[in-house]
């Protein structure tokens, strides 16, 4: 959908609504276009892991030994 900014600023719920709801919104400046549209926000790793990683060994202690474990870029 293709608006101006001084109605883009009148009716920003409607536009927000729209947004939310998968359309993008290009508004119209003297200077560009540009768009608007939704974005979702971001899980955190540990809640969308929750429930399926199972740790089952201790790690509360080294699993190699100093010289066995050699970093590579």
């Amino acid at each position: 959908m293709m608006t101006n900014t001084r109605t883009f600023l009148r009716t920003f719920s409607s536009f927000k609504a729209r947004a939310r709801r998968g359309e993008t919104i290009r508004v119209k400046d003297k200077e560009g276009d540009f768009l608007f549209t939704a974005a979702s926000s971001r899980r955190s790793l540990l809640g969308s892991a929750k429930g399926k990683i199972a740790i089952r060994d201790d790690l509360t202690s080294p699993t190699l030994a100093n010289d066995a474990w050699t970093p590579s870029l």
